[in-house]
């Protein structure tokens, strides 16, 4: 059965808000786990919100992370933006593909 489609709207109510914000970040953080499973990779998020007063960093056990971090930092700058990516550059992207 397909699911519905989300309306993307600001949430005014604060505790739905806040809600759907925990659910999102557990879908995440197990979808994060799947990928690195699947891929057999090492992978890590750090998550920070309005709602915790502190950092949230992924996986618990920080096996994963100081590892994740110490090769993305010994990249140069050059190499270090092949892997970075925010909302212009990934449609950019996407658009030079299409064409």
């Amino acid at each position: 059965m397909p699911r519905s489609k989300v309306k993307l709207a600001f949430i005014k109510d604060n505790k739905a808000r806040k809600n759907s914000f925990m659910k999102r970040k557990e879908w995440l953080k197990n979808k994060l786990k799947e990928v690195s499973i699947l891929c057999s990779i090492e992978a890590c998020v750090i998550m920070y919100s309005s709602y915790e007063p502190e950092l949230e960093v992924w996986p618990e056990d920080n096996t994963a992370f100081p590892n994740v971090l110490n090769a993305f930092l010994t990249k140069s700058p050059m190499e270090r933006r092949k892997f970075l990516l925010n909302q212009d550059s990934y449609i950019k992207e996407r658009n030079n593909k299409i064409k």
